[in-house]
């Protein structure tokens, strides 16, 4: 999907819960994307005109917004806060501040740590489905164009 390896060919051994190195190596790219993917969904928050995004907030005056895109935002900033709360409370470290830069920065820091835990199978999952759901919401694939418009262009 968009350039990005999933866990789909997750190559470390059931029994063990660490990380292996390839596992390490994609969960550190999928860490130093998250802040792009992050700023690619603060432009869509506001949808373009007849783009037929979902937005909220149409009844109400104000800036509509991209629901979907504001949920996205929500959930890569939580999903890093958490992992960065587990990783302060395991190893007595200061926390980041809670922008999604410093959080993915931070995560990368101690990625060795993250990736002996008991739990890094589960964030290594986490942050793989948590960029599923949110890259084709922050880089949505053209909309192919109706047959009668395809001989305009």
């Amino acid at each position: 999907m968009q350039e990005i390896e999933f866990r789909s060919g997750h190559l470390c051994v059931d029994t063990d819960p660490a990380l292996c190195v390839p596992c390490q190596e994609r969960l550190d790219r999928q860490l130093a994307l998250l802040p792009r993917v992050y700023g690619e969904l603060e432009v869509a928050l506001v949808p373009a005109p007849d783009s037929g995004d979902r937005v909220t907030g149409i009844d109400r005056p104000g800036i509509p917004l991209n629901g979907p895109a504001v949920e996205a935002r929500a959930a890569i900033r939580g999903t890093l806060a958490s992992w960065a709360d587990l990783i302060v409370e395991g190893r007595t470290v200061r926390l980041p501040l809670r922008t999604v830069p410093a959080l993915a920065a931070f995560l990368r820091r101690h990625l060795g740590w993250l990736a002996v835990h008991p739990a890094a199978d589960e964030a290594a999952t986490e942050i793989d489905t948590l960029l599923q759901r949110t890259l084709p919401i922050a880089r949505p694939l053209p909309e192919p164009l109706p047959a009668g418009r395809r001989d305009a262009a």
